[in-house]
């Protein structure tokens, strides 16, 4: 177990709740518009990710390319999804292959695969930045597919420039955008890469667009192309669609987020986590009851495989993070019902929630399970006691640290170094002598600071 101690939510025990972060999906695979070239995963594709990884310098080949970024048009309407595609050629006479994914925004700025895009307004100003922030320092990360080039062959990704600024008003805009990308030569007469870069496809671009207001009418009709491809996942623009409604979401594409919810991909597993989001994004009170909905296991769901019925438990747990994120306490008695009947995992996913709503009926839930039985409830009540954010907090968890499991202690010490700030360890396996020694040192902390300590604001990882 790994403990991240500015985690704006932790689901202790549970990975599929780790997975369902809507600003990370390290599960994505697919889903570009492409043009001649061969889609696949390649099957030297983990020798082609460390390489991207691991080799800063391009080996000396004959592969030749081309490569543009243009915008779809110069002006816009506002509330409009503006789409900068990126065109690589293959110009030369030996295939190659480089990476590819979903046209989803990744947080971390070190993938090298990635698209840089800087957006500024009239005057030269950076747009505010819609992501995320970085929660506890984590950076996101991403899986690939491969795309295989023949000479000859183009390929073109959308990518939606409202996911890295807020362009919500009329005005001129400046993009700056920029791709360094690994290619791979295919070596003759064997499906095998080489195993270092054969170049770096540079690509830089300064452009410029305008954004105008706009009629309803002229909204919708800008999103009837993107509204179409929604209905069949395997026209072409699938991904882009869902990367552009849900960045970019407004009252009257409420019923298409709520039907891709309901309708799975095998080939775009995050199209309904996105949706999920979109949702948020969109924020309207019937938004969040469908949110809600998700949460409690009342909204449709695809065929039950195994694998279909895990992306909907982590839709699910997603789902509460999201819920969590707003705080509104009306959605507390459905979460504690939740905490009540629901199925166990579930049960895991309601407990760190709770601490975000600082309401006393999710508080007094908390508290309860310390003195469950089970040990995952009460590392899971100890993380909503420190999502909490608290001094009421830290009496329960420094009797925490006495508890006859070793997890439990070492969750309870993790969260009052969260809370705290203080950096008092326990490592793995303490002895007796070691544990008491930590415990005196938090007991001595505590009573030398109880009176003025106020624990540091926890800034939001989303603000809905």
């Amino acid at each position: 177990m790994v403990f991240d101690p500015a985690r704006k939510i932790r689901f202790a025990r549970s990975r599929r709740s780790l997975q369902a972060r809507s600003g990370e999906f390290s599960h994505m695979i697919g889903g570009m518009k492409a043009r001649a070239p061969h889609h696949c995963l390649h099957p030297s594709i983990a020798l082609l990710s460390a390489a991207i990884l691991l080799c800063p310098r391009a080996s000396v080949a004959s592969v030749r390319y081309a490569t543009d970024f243009k915008l779809e048009k110069r002006v816009y309407v506002v509330g409009e999804p503006i789409f900068c595609y990126f065109m690589i050629r293959n110009t030369g006479s030996e295939t190659f292959v480089f990476a590819h994914r979903a046209p989803t925004r990744a947080l971390n700025p070190d993938l090298g695969p990635e698209p840089r895009f800087v957006l500024r307004d009239a005057q030269g100003r950076r747009l505010a930045d819609p992501a995320p922030h970085s929660c506890g320092g984590a950076k996101g990360r991403a899986v690939y597919g491969s795309i295989t080039l023949p000479p000859g062959g183009t390929s073109m990704e959308g990518w939606v420039l409202n996911q890295w600024g807020k362009i919500d008003s009329p005005g001129l805009y400046h993009l700056h955008a920029e791709r360094h990308l690994p290619l791979f030569a295919l070596q003759p007469g064997a499906n095998v890469l080489s195993g270092r870069p054969a170049a770096y496809a540079l690509a830089v671009e300064d452009l410029s667009f305008r954004v105008v207001p706009g009629t309803a009418r002229e909204l919708e009709k800008a999103y009837q192309p993107l509204v179409e491809a929604l209905r069949n996942p395997r026209d072409p623009r699938f991904a882009e669609a869902v990367v552009a409604i849900t960045s970019v979401p407004h009252p009257f594409l409420q019923a298409q987020l709520v039907a891709l919810l309901g309708n799975r991909s095998a080939k775009y597993p995050w199209a309904r986590q996105r949706a999920l989001e979109g949702l948020a994004r969109l924020g309207t009170p019937s938004a969040w009851q469908a949110v809600l909905n998700v949460a409690l296991g009342r909204t449709k769901a695809p065929d039950q495989g195994a694998e279909a019925a895990n992306e909907t438990a982590a839709l699910r747990a997603n789902a509460i993070l999201l819920l969590a994120e707003r705080g509104d306490r009306n959605f507390v008695p459905s979460l504690l019902e939740l905490l009540r009947s629901g199925p166990e995992p579930i049960q895991e996913d309601v407990l760190p929630a709770l601490g975000f709503f600082h309401d006393p009926r999710a508080n007094q839930a908390l508290f309860e399970r310390l003195h469950s039985p089970k040990a995952d409830d009460r590392v899971n009540s100890i993380l909503g006691l420190k999502n909490l954010n608290s001094k009421d907090a830290v009496p329960a968890l420094l009797a925490m640290l006495n508890d006859p499991d070793e997890g439990v202690r070492r969750v309870a010490n993790f969260a009052l170094q969260s809370l705290t700030r203080q950096k008092f360890s326990l490592p793995p396996r303490a002895s007796r002598a070691r544990l008491a020694r930590t415990v005196a040192q938090w007991n001595r902390w505590w009573q030398d600071n109880n009176v003025s300590f106020t624990p540091a604001p926890q800034p939001a990882c989303r603000d809905w």
